[in-house]
C-alpha cells in the first residue's frame, strides 16, 4: 500500500552607543555656587590633582546608561579666592560627580573663578550630558547672588542639536547673610518694614538685572537707623525720606527710599523664578540667589555640546566679609560638575544560529536509527533546544525586521552581515519608538539550507523604562534532516478477525518496516506508526494523519478501508474516517514531550491482492 502520512503540529519555544568626541565645560565663576544635594552626577575616579593649579583628570562612568571616558578639570583664572582649590576626590573615586572647594579672599572686588571640565567618551552610542550644581554634598560654605552666561556649541558628531535646559530648580531656603534683604521684606506702611527673612524660594532665577550692574544691595533690616530690634515690624528714622544704616553693615542704594530698599517676594516681574526643563539659550542669562551649600539643589544639564563656557559672576552691590561697596560678596564657593549618558538609541542585537547542539550535519543520515532517544548523536541536550548554546554557531543569509506588533508595519530592517555569520543589530532612534510600549522583531530566511525553524518567528520585546539596550533576541533553525520530529511506519498482515486480534493491535501483531508480499483478497494490513521527538522541546498540538489509499488516485490500484479492531478508540479524532469507509485516520491535538516517543495503530482491509511496501519516514 501508499499511503500518504502527515503530521500536524507545532513546536513549543522559548525564545525570548561612543564616538570618540571631547565634551568641553569651561567655567567663570564669580563666587559659584554650584550644585547640592542632586544626584545622578555619574562617577568620577580622579587620577591625577593638583589643588595649587586647580588641576585633576581621571575617568568617569555616567549617570544613566554607564558610558564611561576621560575628563580633564582646569582652572584657568582665580580672583577673590584661595590659591589652593579644595578637589575632591583629590583622588581615588567618588560616586556623585566631582567638587571644587573655593575658600574666600575678601580683600578682592569684583570675584570670579574660571574652571574649565573637559570630557571624552569612549565610544559612540551616548549622548553625554555635564551638569552643573552647587555641591551641597559638603557642609559648609555658601553660594551668592550671581549672574551665570551660557555659550555651547553643537557636537558635530551626533546630529542632534546641543541644548541647555534647567533640569531641577526646586523651593529652597535662601541665605540671609548673602541675601540681604532682597526678597525678604516688605513695606507695611509709610515708617514700617516687615522682615521676610525665612524665604523658601527656586534658587534660580531670570536676569532682571541691568548689563553694566545690579540693583541688588547687601544689608540687613536689622541695621537701618532707627530699627527697634530683632523684632518685626522695624520703624528706621528716616531723613528726607532716606533710609539709613545705624552701622557700617551693608550698602544701600543711592536714594535709599523704602521703594528702593524693599522688593516683595511677591514682585514676580523681577527675578523671576525660572521653572524646570525651561531651555537656555547660546549666550543666554539668568540668576542664581544665595544658598547656603547644603541646600542647593539645581542642575544645569549641557546635552550633547562640543564646548560649554558658563560665566559666573557676582552682582551684589556689598559684601558681609567686608564694610564696603564692593561688587561681588566673595565667600567659600563650592561647585561640582558631573557627567550623566543616555543612550542615542535603542538597539536590538541577536543570533540566527544552527540549533542543533554543535553535532556535525554532515554526519546526519535519518534513514538510520537516529531517532533512538538516550543514543547516538541525538542525545545531546543543546539539540533542538531553542537556546543558543556556546557549542552552536551561527547562520547567514537571514533579514530581521524590527516592527510593529499589531500591524507588522516595518520600523527598522537588518540583513545579517556574511562577515559575522548570524550576528544582527538594529539601531533605532529614540524619538522613533516614542509611545511604545512593545516591540517586535521577525526574522525571515528565503533560502533552503535551514528551513526548519526551532524558535518562533516573532519576538515580542516589552521595553522598560531606562533600558535601551535588548540583547540575546536569538532565532534557531536546523536542516530539514534535524527536524524535530521523526515518523517510522510499520505493517503487520493479519486475517482480519477481531477476535482473534483482541485485546488491541499492540501486542498480537508483529509489525515490521519489511515489504509484504503478495495480499490476498479479504486479508487485513495492520499498521504502526511511531512519532518520535527528539527535540529538547515538547511538540504541542500533534496531530497525526494517514490518508487511506484510493483507487485510481495517485497511483493506487486498490482502495483501503478503516477495519476493526481500532487500537485505544480516544486517540482518535471525531472527524477520523469511520470503519468501512476510505478517508484520513486522523488522531486527537496531543503534546508530545521532549525527547519521547508515541506509536499509534489503525487496521485496513483491501479490496484485491496487491504488493505493499510501507512508507519511508
Amino acid at each position: 500500500m501508499t499511503a500518504r502520512l502527515f503530521a500536524l503540529l507545532n513546536i513549543s519555544f522559548s525564545c525570548s552607543i561612543w564616538l570618540k568626541r571631547g565634551l568641553t565645560l569651561t567655567l567663570i565663576a564669580a563666587s559659584f555656587s554650584a550644585q547640592s544635594a542632586s544626584t545622578k552626577m555619574g562617577s568620577i575616579t580622579v587620577t591625577s590633582s593638583n589643588a595649587s593649579t586647580g588641576s585633576a583628570s581621571g575617568t568617569y562612568i555616567a549617570a544613566g546608561s554607564g558610558a564611561t571616558g576621560h575628563f580633564t578639570l582646569v582652572r584657568n583664572e582665580n580672583i577673590g579666592y584661595n590659591s589652593n582649590a579644595e578637589i575632591t576626590p583629590s583622588s581615588g573615586t567618588r560616586t556623585n560627580g566631582i567638587e571644587i572647594r573655593n575658600d574666600s579672599n575678601t580683600s578682592i572686588d569684583r570675584d570670579k573663578f574660571k574652571y574649565t571640565f573637559t570630557i571624552t567618551p569612549n565610544d559612540n552610542a551616548s549622548i553625554h550630558t555635564i551638569k552643573i550644581g552647587q555641591a551641597s554634598y559638603s557642609m559648609g560654605g555658601n553660594s551668592e547672588i550671581a549672574r551665570q552666561t551660557l555659550n555651547f556649541t553643537q557636537n558635530s558628531q551626533i546630529s542632534i542639536p546641543a541644548q541647555a535646559t534647567i533640569k531641577n530648580n526646586p523651593d529652597v531656603p535662601y541665605y540671609y547673610n548673602a541675601m540681604g534683604d532682597y526678597f525678604m521684606g516688605t513695606k507695611l506702611n509709610a515708617t514700617q518694614l516687615n522682615s521676610q527673612n525665612a524665604v523658601f524660594n527656586p534658587q534660580l532665577r531670570t536676569d532682571s538685572s541691568n548689563v553694566n550692574g545690579s540693583g541688588l544691595y547687601y544689608y540687613n533690616i536689622t541695621n537701618l537707623a532707627g530699627a527697634t530690634g530683632s523684632q518685626n515690624p522695624y520703624s528706621p528714622t528716616l531723613t528726607n525720606n532716606l533710609v539709613a544704616l545705624s552701622s557700617n553693615n551693608g550698602v544701600l542704594p543711592p536714594t535709599p527710599t523704602f521703594e528702593n530698599i524693599i522688593k516683595s517676594i511677591n514682585n514676580g516681574s523681577t527675578y523671576s523664578a525660572l521653572s524646570s526643563n525651561t531651555a537656555i539659550s547660546n549666550g543666554g542669562t539668568y540668576v542664581s540667589y544665595g544658598i547656603e551649600n547644603s541646600q542647593s539643589n539645581y542642575v544645569v544639564a549641557v546635552r550633547n555640546a562640543n564646548a560649554v563656557t558658563l560665566t559666573y559672576e557676582g552682582i551684589m552691590n556689598g559684601n558681609i566679609g567686608i564694610a564696603r561697596n564692593v561688587i561681588g560678596e566673595t565667600y567659600n564657593e563650592w561647585i561640582s560638575f558631573g557627567v550623566e549618558s543616555e543612550p542615542l538609541n535603542y538597539v536590538f542585537s541577536g543570533t540566527v544560529f544552527n540549533d542543533n547542539g554543535g553535532i556535525n550535519d554532515s554526519d546526519i543520515n535519518v534513514k538510520k536509527d537516529n531517532a533512538t532517544i538516550g543514543s547516538g548523536i541525538y542525545n545531546n541536550t543543546n539539540f533542538f533546544s531553542g537556546t543558543f548554546d556556546s557549542a552552536e554557531s551561527g547562520i547567514a543569509g537571514s533579514t530581521v525586521k524590527l516592527v510593529d506588533c499589531t500591524t507588522n508595519a516595518p520600523l527598522e530592517t537588518i540583513n545579517i552581515p556574511t562577515n559575522i555569520v548570524g550576528k544582527y543589530e538594529i539601531k533605532i532612534p529614540i524619538a522613533s519608538l516614542t509611545g511604545k510600549i512593545t516591540v517586535c522583531l521577525i526574522e525571515e530566511n528565503s533560502g533552503s539550507t535551514y528551513p526548519i525553524r526551532t524558535t518562533n518567528e516573532k519576538t515580542v520585546i516589552s521595553l522598560t523604562t531606562n533600558q535601551y539596550n535588548y540583547e540575546n533576541n536569538n532565532f534557531g533553525r536546523v536542516i530539514d534532516k534535524n527536524a524535530a520530529l521523526v515518523l517510522e511506519k510499520e505493517q503487520a498482515l493479519n486475517d482480519c478477525k477481531t477476535a482473534s486480534l483482541l485485546p488491541n493491535l499492540e501486542n498480537k501483531l508483529a509489525y515490521s518496516k519489511a515489504s509484504l508480499s503478495e495480499v490476498t483478497p479479504g486479508q487485513c494490513i495492520a499498521y504502526k506508526i511511531t512519532a518520535t521527538n527528539r527535540a529538547n522541546l515538547s511538540i504541542n498540538n500533534f496531530v497525526l494523519q494517514d490518508v487511506l489509499q484510493e483507487k485510481n488516485v495517485n497511483g493506487a490500484i486498490v482502495t483501503s478501508k478503516l477495519a476493526n479492531p481500532i487500537h485505544q478508540t480516544s486517540e482518535y479524532a471525531a472527524d477520523s474516517v469511520a470503519i468501512g469507509n476510505n478517508g484520513t485516520v486522523k488522531t486527537v491535538t496531543s503534546i508530545l514531550d521532549p525527547r519521547t516517543k508515541r506509536s499509534f495503530y489503525f487496521n485496513t482491509k483491501y479490496g484485491s491482492t496487491h504488493s505493499n511496501t510501507p512508507d519511508t519516514p
